[in-house]
């Protein structure tokens, strides 16, 4: 589904998380950012193609936290089209030495394959990806190296397992998950003036989205 001229929104099969890919025309590439679990790799790739958009294109993967819904499907990327791979420093040896730990690939029945990570990013640092300026949010709660995408300019959020429509937000259960970092990262977000929120399940918003943050700090106030 186009978003934008430049954003595809694949939405997320089963387990998987929702994946989008940025176009660069003037590059002549692509971002993606989230991979899915791998399970569906090939209908995802078929889909991409249906936009009319050539995976092979893609030179690099961003993501946005490191759970196995998120990350299972980077190592088919890799061997097929060797993006870069960018991974926020917290989170980057989980996918350069594997194992279960944060990745949670057992619970899903498999091992994860140990990836390579070429840029380990930190807070505050920016992404040129077309004429979007990726800022590095680190948003602690659902895990302690989560990150948002935010573009001031087109005001798009690409807001991973952090915040989600309908006034939800990610877990707080899984390993480094904490229920007051989550709280204060969702009163962070709703600060920012958001119109597209690209979240990592669910629907995305294409409008309103500022109402839809301030519904789930609301909402994880009263819950967790």
């Amino acid at each position: 589904m186009k978003v934008t001229e430049e954003i595809f929104y694949f939405p997320g099969m089963n387990f998987d998380c929702n994946t989008f890919l940025i176009k660069d025309n003037q590059a002549d590439e692509m971002t993606l950012i989230d991979c899915g679990t791998g399970f569906f790799f090939d209908r995802l790739i078929k889909r991409i193609s249906q936009e009319e958009l050539n995976p092979q294109k893609i030179t690099r993967v961003i993501l946005t936290h490191v759970h196995f819904d998120h990350s299972g499907g980077l190592i088919n990327f890799v061997r097929e089209y060797s993006p870069k791979v960018l991974v926020f420093h917290l989170e980057a040896d989980s996918i350069e030495k594997g194992g279960n730990g944060l990745l949670l690939a057992r619970d899903f029945g498999l091992e994860f394959t140990p990836t390579k990570v070429h840029q380990r990013l930190k807070e505050g640092e920016t992404i040129k990806a077309g004429s979007l300026n990726l800022e590095i949010l680190n948003t602690p709660g659902h895990t302690a190296g989560s990150i948002c995408l935010y573009d001031r300019d087109s005001k798009v959020l690409f807001s991973g397992d952090t915040v989600f429509t309908y006034g939800s937000f990610g877990r707080v259960d899984f390993p480094t998950g904490d229920s007051k970092q989550m709280v204060q990262s969702l009163i962070e977000l709703s600060k920012l003036d958001v119109q597209y929120l690209l979240c990592g399940h669910l629907d995305i918003a294409t409008k309103n989205a500022n109402d839809q943050i301030k519904l789930s700090v609301k909402n994880a106030r009263l819950w967790i």
